[in-house]
């Protein structure tokens, strides 16, 4: 380790492995080569001496669950190490970049960061950045010119072969962070970062992907592109992928993109046994209120697919929606088990919380039904049901307290400025 160079220091978790390997791996390795890199992952103790020398600036990426864990510990960091530069990153800091620069960040860098971070990082070396949030212009990166993963992170994550949404789902912020677009990876550069990772690991088996909707690969986002789903299947058994996963998280898919057409293409090449598909609600008025762009009718038509060609169908569904009533509870979790009684699926339970970025962003989670969580802890102890809805409702709770400790604070600081002024006025009569 040289003296001479500033320390780059990457805090690297098991969440975030994807994202700064995605950042990191935008950086040339010239540029890289102008810092002494130090890893401080996960649990491991803080790296004290690297902390320590002036020049150092700490790099953090993290999503909306981290926040709090995060703005703990980088008050600590900053308290003991004063003089270090801090940046942060990712979904949380895109969507709520003042939030995050309330923190105590130095920098909070906002958007896509394959271009903007190696840029911030030159401009820091010369002395050239200014505190506060940089805006990365939106949807402008070309997914081709960059591998998405970096040797720094140890880890080798799904391949990102879409970004994007053409759809508006008020619960989920992607379309809007992503200017309502919906771009992919060519099959080039996908044959390219398929090698690299067996060149790493020669012995992998399994391919994954990342995407918003698998099944809408090299399409207009609309509607099924046959052609293009067809030469990536075909490009990724040339190459010698043992176990191709798609439609498998994190690549799940949309209920109106499961047709029978897709269905008989893809069913030869997948070796996963489980399709995830977002389905959300059984109601069709719900639906609309989420602005899902399909119906129940779709719903029930894409999870009899996925069974006929032997699939099994994983299904998200969301409780506690905006204004949600006791009533269209009862109504999902009694579709929730029709569609479980009909094809047996597994249900993959979320509660709603509200996230920046979204049109429900300020919306509260509705409160749910004494009844309904009996029943979906009965469908949980038969093994058809999983996920953390109920720490959703725990975390919204937390949430909500914090930001009603903070209403108090302000009002408590607006009623000593006004008592004071009083005071100041008194005392100059």
């Amino acid at each position: 380790m040289s003296d001479n160079k500033p320390n780059l220091v990457i805090r690297i978790q098991n969440y975030n492995r994807v994202s700064l390997g995605a950042i990191l791996g935008a950086c040339k390795q010239e540029l890289l080569d102008k810092f002494n890199l130090v890893k401080w992952v996960s649990s491991e103790p803080e790296p004290e001496n690297e902390l320590e020398k002036a020049q150092t600036l700490i790099v953090y990426s993290f999503m909306l669950p981290h926040m709090l864990e995060v703005g703990r510990e980088i008050k600590q960091i900053k308290a003991k190490y004063p003089q270090i530069t801090s940046i942060c990153g990712g979904a949380q800091p895109t969507s709520a970049p003042q939030a995050c620069s309330e923190l105590g960040f130095d920098h909070v860098s906002v958007g896509e960061g394959e271009e903007s971070f190696p840029e911030f990082l030159e401009k820091w070396l010369k002395g050239e950045t200014e505190k506060g949030i940089h805006y990365a212009p939106k949807a402008k990166v070309n997914l081709d010119l960059y591998p998405g993963f970096s040797d720094i992170t140890e880890y080798l994550p799904p391949i990102e072969i879409s970004r994007g949404c053409k759809y508006g789902c008020m619960f989920c912020g992607v379309p809007r962070l992503n200017n309502g677009t919906l771009r992919h990876r060519s099959l080039e550069s996908i044959k390219f970062i398929v090698k690299e990772y067996f060149k790493r690991k020669p012995s992998r088996k399994r391919i994954k992907f990342l995407a918003p909707n698998a099944f809408a690969y090299g399409s207009d986002g609309r509607s099924p592109n046959l052609e293009a789903l067809k030469a990536l299947l075909e490009m990724l058994t040339d190459a010698g992928v043992p176990e191709i996963n798609l439609g498998s998280f994190p690549s799940e898919v949309r209920p109106d993109f499961v047709t029978r057409e897709v269905m008989e293409l893809v069913t030869p090449y997948l070796k996963n046994p489980t399709i995830v598909m977002g389905v959300q609600t059984g109601s069709d008025q719900m639906l609309k209120k989420m602005n899902r762009g399909h119906t129940r009718a779709q719903a029930i038509n894409a999870i009899s697919l996925l069974r006929e060609y032997g699939f099994m169908p994983h299904v998200d569904f969301i409780v506690g929606n905006p204004d949600e009533t006791f009533e269209e509870q009862f109504e999902l979790v009694d579709f929730m088990e029709e569609m479980i009684e009909k094809y047996a699926i597994k249900v993959h339970m979320h509660t709603f919380t509200p996230l920046p970025a979204t049109p429900w962003e300020h919306k509260q989670q509705s409160p749910i039904s004494e009844k309904v969580k009996e029943r979906l802890h009965a469908l949980e102890r038969t093994g058809h049901l999983d996920g953390w809805w109920e720490n959703h409702i725990g975390y919204f709770r937390t949430n909500q307290s914090l930001e009603e400790d903070e209403k108090e604070k302000e009002e408590r600081e607006k009623k000593i400025s006004f008592f004071t002024q009083i005071r100041k006025t008194r005392d100059k009569k």
